[in-house]
């Protein structure tokens, strides 16, 4: 049987979590960003699944997915999950010191996708851009196929807007020579471990719409009474509230499997983020409805968990492309 109630250490990570994120100003823009940046990496987030003996807190995919589950929950700003992968992959090469600027977060890392090569010249890459200098590159393909790029310095040929407002879309040059490939096994952990935490992201997404709509249909009279005793608004808040226990709880499963090298670890992993994906863009888009003609504006905090779930969902492939990988996948049990 797998436990997945939380332990006293992992209440403790994600408490802590919780009410640093709720001290920051998370809309005061880029100095906000930076200092709240420092201080999580100061906290040890960053390095919170390295080995002790590289410098890390040495705990499991199920302590991080607590933690980005709140990063999720308050839309915290910065490369917290590829800065986290990158630090594991540095350490799987023997890269200590850049594991270590990536783990301490004077080095910010990007998840990038490699361009398909249409005109000779240097190799370009795509990824989010936060508006920060990224310092190395975390090259994951669907494929399986996993690269890190560090020190690297990339040269943007192109930026386009961000449906989120707090990310661009850089393509980007990289030097020949600088990408260095990880085995096949380390790179499907890599990928399973990136993920069960994106998956984690969009749970604490789907559970923060959740919440903002059970209380403004708490607190929001129409008719001389609350909106929530209307049934349209009660049954929409049910349904988000059933969908949200599901994305954590199949979350929850495929972090433990890794953590215990299930072999069900993988298929779980992009199961997890299948459902957390759906689960957060459907959330989100209730959570807009239910708070009316308001929700719909881009004054309203509604619309930017919509947005940050739409870029979260495409991590990692397609939502087509995790449906034919389970459905290609073997039994796992």
């Amino acid at each position: 049987m797998i436990d997945l109630a939380e332990d006293p250490d992992q209440s403790v990570i994600a408490d802590t979590a919780a009410r640093l994120l709720a001290d920051h100003d998370l809309t005061g823009g880029a100095d906000a960003a930076r200092g709240l940046w420092k201080s999580c990496a100061d906290l040890g987030w960053l390095a919170l699944g390295l080995p002790e003996a590289a410098g890390g807190v040495g705990l499991g995919s199920a302590e991080q997915a607590v933690l980005f589950r709140e990063l999720g929950r308050a839309l915290a700003p910065g490369p917290f999950l590829a800065n986290t992968l990158a630090a594991q992959v540095a350490v799987e090469l023997g890269r200590t010191e850049v594991a270590g600027q990536l783990a301490d977060g004077s080095v910010r890392a990007a998840l990038a996708q490699p361009v398909p090569a249409s005109h000779p010249g240097p190799r370009r890459v795509r990824y989010w851009d936060d508006g920060e200098p990224v310092g190395a590159l975390l090259e994951c393909e669907v494929s399986g196929q996993v690269r890190l790029v560090a020190p690297v310095v990339p040269h943007p040929v192109e930026t386009l807007p961000g449906v989120d407002a707090g990310f661009a879309l850089v393509t980007a040059e990289v030097p020949d020579g600088f990408a260095v490939s990880v085995p096949a096994a380390v790179g499907a952990r890599v990928i399973a471990t990136g993920q069960v935490l994106t998956a984690a992201l969009l749970a604490g997404i789907a559970e923060r719409t959740l919440a903002m709509s059970v209380e403004h249909a708490r607190t929001r009279v129409q008719y001389g009474k609350p909106i929530g005793a209307f049934q349209a608004v009660k049954h929409r808040c049910a349904d988000m509230a059933v969908r949200a226990e599901a994305a954590w709880a199949v979350t929850a499963l495929a972090a433990v499997g890794l953590d215990a090298e299930l072999p069900a670890g993988p298929f779980d992993a992009v199961a997890a983020l299948s459902v957390a994906a759906d689960t957060a863009l459907a959330n989100a888009r209730d959570n807009i409805q239910n708070h009316g003609a308001m929700g719909f504006t881009e004054e309203h905090a509604a619309q930017r968990f919509v947005k940050r779930a739409h870029v979260l969902a495409g991590q990692f492939g397609t939502r087509e492309q995790r449906r034919a990988a389970l459905l290609a996948a073997p039994d796992p049990w």
